[in-house]
Formats: C-alpha cells, structure tokens, sequence
C-alpha cells in the first residue's frame, strides 16, 4: 500500500482528464454521506449534483461556469447549523466537490490533494469516532491507519489510479462509459447505517 505523498505523485502524473476521474471517482464515494445527509435534514444538495453533472460533461469537453463553483462554496452545509450525526461527512463531500470544480477551472494539483485529505479525514473520523476513548493519542492514530476501512480507501485510490492508468489520454465514449461503471459500482466511503 503507497502513503500519501505517493499516491499524490502518481496522481499528478496522470493527464489533467484522468486526474478529473480520479477526483470524481472519489467524490462518488464520498456522496452517499451527502445525500443520506440531505434526505434526513432538508439540506439541499442540488448544487452538489449539479456539480458532479458538470465535472462528468468536463471530462469531454473541459469547461464548467464558475458561477457553480461559486454557489457550491457558499451552500456548503455549516457544522454549527447543524448537529447531524452525518454532518462533518456532508461537508466534507461538498467542499470536495468545490476542489473538484476549482480544479477544472485552474488545474492545480493542491485541489487533488485536499480532496484526498478530504476524503481520508472522513475516514479517519468515523473510525476514530468508533474508540471509545474520546482522546486522540498516537496509539488511536495507529489503530486508526490499520482500520480496515482506511486501508480500504488506500487500496482503492490506488487501484483508481492503475484504472486510469491504463485508459488513453483523450476519453473517447468507452472510456467514460468505463469510467461511470466504475463509480456506480464502487461502495461508499463510509458505511451507512440505513
């Protein structure tokens, strides 16, 4: 299994098209969260979809309205307006989604990397929220970093990036159609007691 700082080198390694897909592939994990979020408590969550429909079209044809980036941002779901238990999660997915836009706006690598520390600290406080201790210790991080569900999301991102790997540059339909299978038959990034 790679770190980190590894599996973001061979992310950034990747055609700017293919780093799209691997955020998005992400960010379809991360949904689930977001919408369980906004079927409980009224949240609108169309910008978000909205988002993920515009980053999808990108893929062929590269451009988004930065209006939309800019209402996502805005619309994200504030902790201290809500006391969900799915709330730091939801947040999480929409402000991944904000990289993700912002991304296809400037194509900075630094958005791909805190979609991955988005996604891993979502990770990282489920499991960490499952100790009963309430106190973070090194020894928590530990268990943490070997929960089966980190190591999944690790071994999925760099599964996702042998995936891209092997697809050409320019997605033609295939591509894209393989893309989509992908994330529709992926599971969440975090169970759903539903």
């Amino acid at each position: 299994m790679i770190e980190k700082e590894s599996l973001l080198a061979s992310i950034t390694a990747l055609s700017l098209k293919k780093q799209l897909a691997f955020a998005l592939l992400v960010f379809e994990r991360m949904l689930p969260s977001l919408t369980a979020f906004s079927k409980d408590t009224g949240f609108d969550d169309s910008c978000y979809l909205q988002g993920k429909d515009a980053a999808w079209a990108a893929l062929r044809d590269g451009g988004i309205e930065p209006s939309l980036n800019e209402a996502c941002l805005r619309g994200a779901p504030d902790t201290e307006n809500f006391s969900h238990e799915l709330t730091s999660y939801a947040l999480n997915a929409a402000l991944a989604m904000s990289d993700i836009l912002e991304f296809i706006l400037d194509g900075r690598a630094q958005h791909i990397a805190y979609i991955l520390t988005l996604a891993m600290d979502s990770v990282d406080f489920y499991v960490g929220a499952l100790d009963s201790s309430a106190v973070y210790t090194p020894e928590l991080e530990r268990r943490i970093a070997a929960h089966p569900l980190m190591r999944q999301e690790l071994c999925r991102q760099e599964e996702d990036i042998k995936f891209l790997s092997n697809l050409p540059d320019q997605f033609d339909e295939a591509a894209i159609s393989a893309l989509r299978a992908r994330a529709s038959n992926q599971a969440p990034l975090l169970p759903l007691s539903r």
